[in-house]
């Protein structure tokens, strides 16, 4: 339907800008006096200064042919026309000879009638055009805002006075604030003075256009909890002039706790990670790594400074096995020690690493990890000395059983075999006393009854060795009461006293030996090698919260030992391995010229 040219509203002809009335075909109904005056000073023809009835979406397509501007100005004016769309803004360069001048077009639907449309252009001010960007792309996209509403991180747009221009949802769940109020609001008002204090050196970088990624704790609007921030500012960059800066925020809270307890994770198992980088020679590793190592910023991240920092005695090792590595196993597996440059402790290191290659195989980089294993490393030395040592106690063992047996046979033989012998010879007088001699007969009697005599004090004797009758008979304090009396009477130079409760009751039979066997061989070590002159010896009990203990003390005033040299002997093994197989302690304590001092707490169970 055509409409009839009229002349622009008294409201339309009050604005600056230049403004036109369009029929629903595009052809201009109206313009007011801004249009007018816009045509006649950049030298336009009369019948443009007027403007009804000039196909305006014609002109338009005509300049859209050479022009991608005009090719987006004539797409948004006939959506609007259509219906499609209920805005439309552009902005254009309308540069003059003198000057360099941009302006901004919108068209939107005629409310009233519902058909055409209203077009007007104004001359946009420089530190308009950053606001007017924003605004542009808000209105040629419609549901960009709804888009950015529904994205988890902050998006808004500062303009160079550190104005808001645009603020999506997701700062109401950050700050609390309603977005809808936050355009125009200055920044510090938005995130706090505090904040705004440690993010000026940012702003001011992006505002001299160099983007600026940082990190940022921010608290909850409640200020119950923290989140972790990843902060972007992007310059807004046209014609080489910052215009203003769009701020993108990201929650990396999940990240950063993750990181946080793998930090803590590598820190309990004293482990490091590294990257190397060979075409650089660098290497960047973890926290806990330049801790394991001991390296100060001060130091040079490259392989050859860490080859430098390698013990002296593995370095070649450990050089060999990285070369291998690199160029044919593709692993590096090895375990080597350290010289830390921090204190000049020595540490056991375990290395893994992994090596990357490009598709032609060139190397790229390792990755891989560092832990300390130096207290493992001591751990598996003193279980090596432990089998070491349990290996000469078993020969010693067997030595000393080998001993004790031919100890046994000689007994045998030398006391036992002689009174037998002595037994058949005068059986066999007996035998050959034709005559009936009586007096024959009584002295050869008498004489086997003086070797079957002896033969039981040797039976006895033996066996009183190996098993005193007396743990059988008696309870502990009399038991060492007599090994001690028996012990005085072979070795009277030595004083001896000592503390025997008469009402200690050892629980178990084992227990008994353990102590009597104990005390023998204590008092053995004082009579052969000790040289002393007074004996002590104590026995008692004392209660802990794992119920009684039994405490048994010697101690001499012989000439002592040294404790750091090797014993070779069984004694003090032999009575090391009692104690720890009934789950007691021993403690021997002795200096040379000092005396020694034996100390044994067992549990009364």
């Amino acid at each position: 339907m055509n409409r009839t040219l009229q002349p622009a509203s008294p409201v339309l002809e009050g604005f600056a800008d230049s403004i036109a009335v369009l029929d629903e075909r595009g052809v201009i109904l109206s313009v007011n006096q801004g249009w007018r005056d816009f045509a006649r000073v950049n030298g336009g023809s009369a019948e443009l200064a007027d403007g009804r009835g000039i196909d305006y979406l014609a002109a338009i397509r005509q300049a859209a042919a050479s022009d991608v501007l005009a090719a987006a100005a004539l797409q948004g004016l006939e959506e609007v026309l259509t219906g499609q769309q209920a805005w439309f803004t552009l902005e254009y360069p309308c540069h003059t000879p003198d000057s360099e001048r941009w302006c901004e077009c919108h068209a939107a639907p005629l409310a009233a009638s519902g058909c055409g449309a209203l077009v007007r252009h104004r001359q946009i001010r420089r530190h308009e055009r950053g606001e007017a960007a924003v605004g542009r792309h808000h209105r040629l996209q419609p549901d960009l805002a709804t888009l950015l509403d529904r994205l988890p991180s902050m998006i808004g747009y500062w303009d160079c006075r550190l104005r808001n221009r645009f603020a999506n949802h997701a700062y109401r769940d950050w700050f609390g604030l309603d977005p809808a109020t936050i355009p125009g609001k200055h920044i510090r008002e938005v995130i706090g003075e505090e904040r705004y204090r440690l993010n000026l050196p940012y702003i001011e970088a992006v505002l001299r256009g160099s983007a600026q990624p940082f990190e940022r704790a921010i608290p909850s609007p409640d200020g119950h909890s923290l989140r972790h921030a990843l902060a972007r500012y992007i310059p807004d960059v046209v014609n080489g002039e910052v215009q203003g800066f769009v701020v993108e925020v990201m929650d990396v809270t999940s990240i950063k706790v993750g990181e946080q307890a793998l930090q803590r994770a590598q820190e309990v198992g004293r482990l490091g990670s590294y990257t190397i980088d060979f075409g650089s020679g660098q290497w960047l590793g973890s926290p806990m790594l330049e801790r394991i190592l001991g390296l100060g910023p001060e130091h040079e991240h490259t392989t050859d400074a860490w080859l430098q920092i390698v013990h002296a005695d593995d370095r070649q090792t450990v050089a060999d096995q990285f070369r291998m590595a690199v160029g044919e196993a593709g692993v590096f597996d090895c375990e080597y020690r350290i010289v830390r440059p921090s204190d000049g402790a020595i540490r056991w290191l375990h290395g893994l690493g992994e090596l990357e290659s490009s598709a032609a195989g060139q190397p790229l980089r390792m990755i891989g990890t560092v832990q300390d294993i130096t207290e493992r490393k001591g751990a598996e030395r003193a279980t090596q000395a432990l089998l070491d040592e349990n290996t000469r106690l078993v020969r010693r063992l067997i030595a000393l059983q080998e001993r004790e047996r031919a100890d046994l046979a000689r007994e045998l033989h030398d006391e036992l075999s002689q009174h037998l012998t002595a037994i058949r010879a005068f059986a066999g007088a007996l035998q050959r006393n034709e005559s009936g001699n009586p007096e024959a007969i009584r002295r050869h009697a008498a004489a086997i009854d003086d070797s079957a005599r002896a033969i039981y004090k040797v039976s006895h004797r033996l066996m009183e060795g190996l098993h005193p009758s007396v743990l059988d008979s008696a309870g502990i304090a009399e038991a060492l009461a007599s090994l001690l009396e028996n012990w005085g009477l072979q070795h009277p130079e030595i004083e001896w006293r000592a503390s025997l409760p008469q009402d200690l009751v050892c629980e178990g039979k084992q227990l008994t030996v353990t102590l009597y066997r104990i005390a023998q061989e204590c008092l053995s070590n004082v009579a052969r090698h000790a040289e002393a002159r007074r004996l002590r010896l104590i026995l008692g009990t004392r209660q802990s919260a794992h119920g009684e203990l039994l405490r048994l003390v010697i101690r001499d005033d012989g000439v002592g030992m040294d404790m750091d040299a090797a014993h070779a002997g069984f004694g003090l093994l032999g009575m090391r391995e009692r104690v720890l197989a009934r789950g007691g302690t021993l403690q021997v304590s002795s200096r040379k010229g000092g005396g020694t001092r034996v100390r044994v707490i067992l549990p009364n169970a």
